[in-house]
């Protein structure tokens, strides 16, 4: 009896446990955004991690401190492995495809030593950052060295600035622009053969008013012993399509720690959005130190405070957030770069040696897709992709600016009224309220009058006749008098 009974539990709870619904996978981190007032408001998961790999699995040993990774046209992955002083490939398969870990450089044998930046052209040409050795290597496809680039040569410049590269990027034009490591005039950029032409885009100085004040009442040697106010220097760097600079500075205080620059080195960035590229709207702001450009005007910047990757749209308005720091798959230790290559986003990790991998979701799928044909011009399109989004995410105020600036450009201006409250933006919906006061009073302009007209002939009746009762009276009260 006892062994049937036992029997019989265990089948119950077997089939409890069959029977009982499993668990979604849960995600290592929660997806969010930022509303119109500042709250963080959660939202779908955008990007889930697919697949992870380390040097021991590519089957090249351990990768040793990597600090940069290049997302090439070809779907390659070009990862610099600082601490072994090597670039290695990966195709889109992620298998390791080629190595390199030295060049001959005039008959002698050269090596990388710590490069902290790197980059490949659309002919397949590796412009490499090597720090320690202060130059801009340039290699062919096959490893062969094109040239150098050291030191910049100019009149204007001190005799004793320091040439130590830490970031490189190439336009469309061959232009060679470099971030180094305490400079703060802005970029150094190089013509095509490497050849110095100036300064670009220089931050602005940044200064505490309280120690503006004590300079002013200061002697000169206590100014002397006091922080100077100089720029703030930029950390990371890339190029879009149309040749515009992204930069982004690490420095906490900075109000917009990512900037685009045009030609001239002017910042061009727009700032739509109601908070602008900033990261989390913490007391702990954000810290950005990789940046990363991809199609339709979309950025994403890494910050190394949480581990945290957040793209903005070309207006600056955040899309979603993805990643954390954490023990878990998908979160970090030490972001240091990322990359993007269609739907899928790559991010290095410095400590672990270790590159991830995220794909997009379907909410993350329908965001981009909607974002892209919004930026195109096709604002109806997006605006049937929004009303997917918004069966997603109720609250998603991006999705109800969509469709709203798609009704208002078809002229239904008092739904697009509605969907813009909805979305809390008070510039499209005052341009649909001016609309459709106009549309009102144009359609209904007839009828107004034609009850003004009215209305007048009425009060001119009354006017009239109490006039005439007046004069009657007074005529009345003559009359008795006599």
């Amino acid at each position: 009896m006892i062994i049937k009974r036992s029997i019989l539990i265990l089948a119950a709870v077997m089939i409890v446990a069959f029977l009982s619904p499993k668990s979604a996978h849960a995600s290592p981190y929660e997806g969010y955004v930022y509303s119109y007032w500042g709250d963080a408001v959660k939202s779908p998961i955008a990007y889930l991690p697919s697949r992870t790999i380390t040097g021991q699995e590519m089957g090249i040993g351990p990768l040793t401190t990597p600090t940069d990774m290049f997302a090439a046209p070809d779907g390659n992955l070009y990862i610099l492995d600082s601490g072994n002083g090597r670039i290695v490939v990966l195709n889109s398969e992620w298998k390791a495809i080629r190595q390199y870990q030295g060049f001959d450089n005039n008959g002698k044998q050269d090596t990388f030593n710590k490069p902290e930046g790197i980059f490949v052209t659309g002919a397949g040409h590796i412009y490499v950052a090597d720090t320690e050795n202060r130059r801009v290597v340039v290699l062919d496809g096959s490893g062969a060295l094109i040239r150098e680039i050291g030191a910049p040569k100019s009149e204007v410049l001190s005799d004793k600035f320091e040439y130590i590269p830490r970031k490189v990027i190439v336009d469309k034009a061959g232009r060679i622009y470099v971030v180094a490591r305490g400079v703060f005039d802005g970029i150094i950029e190089f013509d095509s053969e490497g050849g110095f032409t100036g300064f670009i885009g220089t931050n602005p100085v940044q200064f505490d008013p309280v120690d503006l004040f004590w300079k002013t009442v200061s002697t000169k040697e206590q100014r002397e012993k006091m922080i100077r106010f100089v720029p703030i220097e930029f950390n990371n760097v890339d190029v879009d399509a149309d040749g515009f600079i992204f930069t982004t500075t690490a420095d906490k205080q900075t109000s917009i720690p990512v900037k685009r620059l045009n030609p001239s080195g002017i910042d061009v960035l727009r700032m739509n959005g109601d908070w602008g590229p900033i990261g989390d709207l913490t007391r702990n702001p954000s810290a950005f130190i990789d940046i990363d450009v991809s199609g339709n005007g979309v950025y994403r910047t890494l910050d190394s405070t949480r581990g945290r990757i957040f793209t903005y749209n070309e207006d600056g308005n955040l899309l979603y957030v993805v990643g954390q720091v954490g023990n878990q798959r998908g979160t970090f230790k030490n972001p240091i770069a990322i990359e993007s290559f269609g739907n899928r986003i790559f991010a290095l990790d410095r400590d672990l040696g270790m590159i991830t991998e995220f794909t997009a979701t379907k909410f993350g799928s329908l965001v981009n897709e909607a974002n892209g044909l919004y930026s195109i011009g096709k604002h109806d399109d997006a605006a049937k992709i929004w009303e997917q989004v918004l069966r997603l995410d109720a609250n998603y105020e991006m999705a109800y600016v969509g469709i709203g600036k798609s009704m208002l450009r078809k002229g239904e201006y008092k739904q697009a009224m509605t969907y813009l409250k909805l979305g809390s933006d008070r510039e499209y919906y005052s341009k649909a309220l001016t609309k459709y006061r106009r549309e009102y009073m144009r359609e209904n302009f007839g009828t107004y009058m034609t009850i003004l007209i009215a209305f007048i002939a009425v009060v001119v009746a009354m006017r009239r006749g109490l006039r005439s009762r007046r004069g009657g009276m007074k005529q009345n009260a003559v009359s008795q008098g006599h």
